[in-house]
């Protein structure tokens, strides 16, 4: 049966739409739009049970307060617009930026096997083969122009104030083998003003939560800025060495213990393999971070103190600084 949206405008205009989606989560799904054409660079996005009051209202602050700069050459933030409504005017959802066509989550560059190219793990993806590999200098390099792409992104976001992503991780961006990139579920965002949250975010994961993230949830503080840059920082790290920070070593007493054996508990004791605390590690042979020792110094103190300074953690205004000079 035929799906039946509206844009509201002077009037009701009737939406077409593809009838295979673009995606589907557990609360919503996502279609390409094809009509009316001033939005066919756009999505829709709609809600499996509608839009409570909540969310609504959470929707009318995002599209009253975009980022200043939501679409560029390079990166583009899938936000909220407008809304969309069903036959009885009732609101479902939201229309947005759709991501850069053939995009794909980041997956693709966060987890290396050693001895094994991108071509010979991902075989259906033949645009990215031979573009990002480590060993030559022009994969790393295409590697740092996405992580810049990235951080422009966020700073937009950032720049507005009010936001914090929170959940931030290689499956919540997008990105095309050329390195353009697109930020995704915008609708999950925390919202604040000052100390007062105006709306939770939605989700985090745990993995890439920084150490804070316990305390500020158990009393109910908001969520910062600072916590997405720890996030980034994991992610980042991830995209030019192929496995998160806090995994692939060994860990000495009095951390080798099962309650050492997840991501999570070793974030909140900083036991990064480069930190402060690696008295209490024991780099496995081989070192699967050893790639790390090559990079610029100033690239290997970015993450240092993403890891362990919370009070020095680069911003994204210093990610993109500092990865416009490498690239030049």
């Amino acid at each position: 049966m035929e799906r039946l949206y509206y844009l509201h405008n002077a009037e009701y205009k009737h939406f077409i739409v593809d009838e295979k989606p673009l995606g589907k989560g557990g609360q919503a799904t996502v279609y390409n739009v094809i009509y009316p054409s001033r939005l066919d660079d756009c999505c829709i996005k709609i809600y499996h049970n509608g839009c409570k009051e909540q969310t609504i209202e959470r929707l009318k602050y995002m599209i009253a307060h975009p980022p200043a700069i939501t679409r560029s050459a390079a990166f583009r933030i899938c936000w909220p617009e407008g809304f969309v409504y069903n036959e009885q005017h009732d609101i479902v959802g939201f229309y947005m930026p759709k991501a850069f066509e053939q995009s794909r989550d980041l997956y693709i560059l966060c987890y290396y096997c050693k001895g094994k190219t991108i071509a010979s793990r991902f075989k259906g993806n033949p645009a990215w083969f031979d573009k990002f590999e480590r060993t030559s200098g022009e994969g790393v390099r295409n590697r740092l122009k996405m992580m810049a792409n990235i951080s422009q992104a966020f700073y937009q976001i950032h720049k507005a104030n009010d936001y914090v992503v929170l959940d931030v991780k290689p499956e919540n961006i997008l990105a095309t083998a050329t390195g353009k990139v697109s930020i995704v579920d915008t609708d999950s965002f925390q919202i604040a003003d000052n100390q007062r949250i105006i709306f939770p975010g939605a989700a985090a994961t745990p993995e890439y939560c920084a150490p804070e993230f316990e305390s500020q949830y158990n009393q109910h503080r908001p969520f910062t800025k600072t916590n997405d840059c720890f996030s980034l920082a994991v992610v980042f790290y991830q995209i030019l060495m192929g496995l998160h920070p806090y995994s692939g070593m060994q860990l000495l007493e009095p951390y080798d213990t099962d309650e050492y054996n997840n991501l999570a508990a070793c974030i909140n004791r900083h036991l990064f393999v480069y930190g402060s605390n690696k008295r209490y590690i024991k780099q496995l042979s081989p070192n699967p971070h050893m790639f790390f020792e090559r990079l610029p110094r100033q690239l290997q103190l970015m993450f240092i103190k993403a890891f362990d300074a919370p009070n020095y953690r680069p911003t994204m205004e210093d990610w993109c600084k500092e990865l416009y000079n490498i690239l030049k």
